[in-house]
C-alpha cells in the first residue's frame, strides 16, 4: 500500500476525531505485519512491503495522522515491557525493549496511539513503558536506525534458532 492511498482512504471513510484515529491506527496495523527482517528501510517502503518493525510502524501512522490534521507527535521509551507473541509460527515471550508509538491530540486530550497490535485504541496500548517518555528527535533516529538493525538481526536469528530446537 502508498501512503497516499492510506490517507486517501481514512479520508474516504467518513469518520472523524477519534473513530478516524482508529481507522488510522488499525489501517496501519492490518497492512503492516511486524518484521524484524527490513530495518533498514525507509518508512514509506517498509509500508510499501506491508512489513515493518516499531519505527516504522509509527512514522507511517503519525505521518497519516498529521495529514488527517491530526496532531501526532512520535514518542519513544528505551524500556517497554512488550507482552508474549507470535512471530512467524513462534512464541516470542515477554520481554523489555525499546518502542516508538505516537502521542496524539484530539477533544481536548493526548493518548498514546500505536499500530503494533490491531486491537490498540486511542489510549489502550499492548505494552507498558517502564522508563522515561521522550519526544523522537533526529539524533534518536540516527542512532535507532543503526541500533534497532542489530537488536532486530540478533532477535530474529534468536528467534530462528528456537525453531530449530523444537
Amino acid at each position: 500500500m502508498e501512503i497516499k492511498g492510506a490517507i486517501d482512504q481514512c479520508k474516504q471513510s467518513g469518520l472523524a476525531g477519534i473513530e478516524l484515529i482508529e481507522y488510522a491506527q488499525r489501517l496501519v496495523s492490518s497492512n503492516m505485519k511486524y518484521s524484524y527482517t527490513n530495518s533498514f528501510d525507509f518508512p514509506c517502503k517498509a509500508f510499501q512491503k506491508g512489513q515493518g518493525y516499531c519505527w516504522h510502524q509509527a512514522s507511517i501512522l503519525n505521518r497519516i495522522l498529521k495529514n488527517l490534521g491530526f496532531k501526532s507527535k512520535l514518542v519513544y521509551s528505551t524500556q517497554n515491557i512488550i507482552p508474549e507473541k507470535l512471530y512467524d509460527g513462534i512464541i516470542v515471550k515477554e520481554h523489555i525493549s525499546g518502542h516508538v508509538w505516537c502521542k496524539v491530540r484530539c477533544e481536548g486530550t493526548e493518548r498514546d496511539v500505536c499500530p503494533g497490535n490491531i486491537d490498540n485504541r486511542f489510549g489502550k496500548v499492548h505494552f507498558r513503558p517502564i522508563s522515561k517518555i521522550r519526544t523522537w528527535n533526529i539524533f534518536v533516529c540516527f542512532f535507532s536506525y543503526w541500533g534497532s538493525g542489530i537488536v532486530n538481526y540478533k532477535r530474529l536469528k534468536e528467534i530462528k534458532n528456537r525453531a530449530v530446537i523444537k
